[in-house]
């Protein structure tokens, strides 16, 4: 990956500095509005917006959490590790995780050089890209269904060099 690309995303942010400076637990209320811990595409997006680009937050770890947004997280360099549905992940540079909005995450403190990029996708977003898959049967339509429904339906897709992994738990 481009050097400059990755000194612009490895950047300390506003956040990350409160982190360095001491800050123990993750602003739930600059995620969240609930009582429940759900990101909360509304405070992420802006209004209007189907799809946003935000770095990955390093130095703290994130506890349990879903989404009300499809979330793809890209690793630019190092790694991350994440626990999805009881799942232990580690996400490592090149590597793509995709999180259904109901799965349920955590993830540890990532590391100064641990430079991931998270995409917050609203649901609608994939409107267009179902019609485009058509009637056919196959694991990439049954993931994007069910980032669309709503319930217990939680799935994730996984996708390194070596493999390409689905899991679903209903």
């Amino acid at each position: 990956m481009k050097q400059e690309i990755i000194a612009d995303l490895s950047r300390i942010t506003e956040e990350e500095q409160a982190i360095l400076d001491g800050k123990t637990e993750v602003e739930k209320e600059r995620y969240s509005s609930g009582q429940k811990f759900v990101m909360d595409a509304g405070k992420l997006l802006e209004r209007g917006k189907l799809i946003d680009i935000r770095p990955h937050t390093r130095f703290i770890r994130f506890p349990a959490h879903s989404h009300n947004y499809v979330e793809m997280i890209y690793m630019c360099q190092g790694s991350t590790v994440h626990t999805i549905n009881g799942d232990r992940i580690e996400l490592k540079t090149g590597e793509l995780l995709i999180l259904n909005q109901n799965a349920v995450q955590e993830i540890e403190p990532a590391g100064r050089d641990d430079i991931a990029v998270n995409f917050l996708i609203l649901p609608e977003f994939f409107d267009q890209t179902l019609r485009m898959i058509g009637a056919e049967e196959n694991q990439l339509k049954d993931f994007i269904v069910g980032c669309l429904k709503s319930g217990e339906y939680r799935s994730v897709i996984c996708i390194t060099e070596s493999r390409m992994s689905f899991r679903c738990r209903i």
